[in-house]
């Protein structure tokens, strides 16, 4: 069948050699890759790209191999194709701002969703909407083959500023085996009067971690991270879930929603792991590279991450290879319903730096490497942790071999539950710098939930008011929007 992924351009000349490049092979290629292939190599003909020029890529360690590809096979590929040379660079495992800042020759590189606010308010990268029109490309949303969720991946202020690149919704892990344990299950209905199953609730979650939670033992029930870089990652889908059809941060006159009950009980619940986790779990930098090995070791119950994880757990090197299980995040009953949310947590989409030296073969490569054929060979790659970012990803045989079928099919049911990351704001960073910070102090125990929540309330009224409340407002309406929009069970 053919796929349809850009609109016709308005004018573009075909001159013969460029139709006889139509011919060759081009190995797992589909029409947007093809086109952006064709318009290199047209910028080439007409000057405006001189051959053999480099295109300086920086991304983190984690997703050198889904862009260099199986033994730098898409590298090899791209170089083959449009005759000019891709080098490839390792940036911090942090943040983007402060490196799009200082590198001042990096063409293209990676930053997450909850970054676009802050990028583009301080003028870092590139608005890619005119690109995208010059070109004759769109972020397809087709469910056959399209970006799963373009909207909270690529936009800010309805402008395209990052083409995705990674998904990576939360998604709660789980030890099946122990689950199916005969004496757990004996011992877990003697000691509740319920079956011994995946939770439905965040209270459901709490008494299962505490239940397997065996620290005299080294085994422990709760692997998610509580240091103070990434805590509003575990806390946001506990809050969003607290009403129908969500519990938002802010309301039309952008005062935090955060102290309300709702969120107090949010906070509790996030506080209420540390004592069911491993002892650092409070540590500077103990993130997920703190807890994800004691899952991969068979050394713990239950952990929060995205995707990647299905992956690495599934490794023949893993402990638990065959015995964890990939569940929906836990929800709250509001009313009767069960809601329940997730959020993006990293995503490391592809944008462009306003000082990169080659902006249209920077973007013409983005469109080539999110293709939906060539970001198969992107998003398979064992080593890599980019995670699936389109439709055809979930069905793909390679694809669903390193991830499980199990996995992806937990994700695609769940692309209805996901919350836009962070706030959606310009001074995102402020904002959930503070609420990390007191979400910090609250697993700590040095401050109550409620504290906690309203020191972060304070915190944010004067963030809004140093903004502009009214500017504030705008973005919120339109953050507002993207929103899940009712699901329940």
């Amino acid at each position: 069948m053919k796929r349809s992924f850009f609109c016709k351009p308005k004018r573009m000349t075909i001159p013969l050699w460029l139709a006889l490049l139509l011919m060759l092979p081009i190995v797992h290629a589909g029409e947007q890759a093809t086109r952006a292939v064709l318009m290199v190599r047209e910028l080439v003909d007409k000057g405006e790209v001189a051959p053999g020029t480099t295109l300086k890529l920086m991304v983190k360690q984690g997703n050198i191999a889904s862009f260099l590809g199986q033994d730098f096979e898409l590298k090899a590929q791209w170089e083959r194709l449009t005759g000019t040379v891709l080098d490839v660079g390792i940036m911090p495992q942090l943040a983007s701002h402060e490196f799009i800042r200082s590198s001042k020759e990096v063409d293209i590189t990676i930053a997450r969703n909850r970054e676009y606010p802050d990028l583009v308010k301080q003028g870092l990268i590139t608005d890619l909407t005119p690109l995208t029109q010059r070109f004759g490309f769109t972020l397809s949303e087709d469910t056959a083959s399209g970006y799963i969720l373009p909207r909270l991946q690529a936009y800010f202020d309805d402008r395209i500023y990052a083409i995705p690149a990674d998904g990576d919704m939360a998604l709660l892990y789980l030890r099946q085996d122990l689950l199916q344990d005969e004496a757990n299950r004996k011992r877990f209905h003697e000691r509740y009067g319920e079956a011994l199953k995946a939770p439905e609730t965040w209270a459901d979650y709490l008494r299962l971690v505490a239940f397997f939670n065996r620290p005299d033992s080294g085994f422990y029930g709760a692997l998610e991270p509580r240091e103070p870089l990434t805590a509003w990652m575990y806390w946001m889908p506990r809050y969003a879930s607290q009403a129908y059809p969500n519990q938002y941060l802010f309301d039309e006159q952008m005062h935090p929603l955060i102290a309300s009950p709702a969120g107090v009980r949010a906070t509790e619940n996030f506080v209420r792991t540390v004592p069911f986790s491993p002892p650092d779990i409070l540590g500077m930098g103990k993130d997920y590279s703190y807890t994800l090995p004691f899952f991969l070791n068979g050394k713990g119950f239950a952990t929060i991450i995205t995707l990647a994880g299905a992956k690495l757990f599934n490794l023949d090197t893993s402990a638990v290879k065959g015995k964890f299980k990939v569940v929906p995040m836990p929800g709250n009953r509001v009313d009767g319903r069960l809601i329940r949310r997730s959020t993006l947590i990293y995503g490391n989409n592809i944008v462009i730096p306003r000082q990169s030296r080659q902006p249209l073969l920077a973007f013409l490569y983005a469109m080539w490497v999110t293709d939906p054929d060539v970001s198969v060979d992107s998003v398979g790659v064992k080593a890599g942790f980019a995670d699936p970012f389109r439709y055809n990803h979930l069905g793909n045989a390679r694809i669903n071999a390193v991830y499980t079928t199990e996995a992806l099919a937990v994700m695609r049911n769940g692309l209805t539950d996901v919350v836009p990351a962070g706030t959606g704001l310009p001074g995102d960073d402020e904002y959930i710098a503070a609420l990390n910070q007191n979400l910090w102090r609250a697993a700590k125990g040095e401050l109550t939930a409620a504290t906690a929540m309203a020191n972060t309330a304070q915190e944010w009224e004067r963030i809004t008011d140093r903004y502009g409340r009214e500017k504030q407002m705008h973005y919120w309406r339109q953050s507002h929007q993207l929103y899940p929009h009712g699901r329940e069970e």
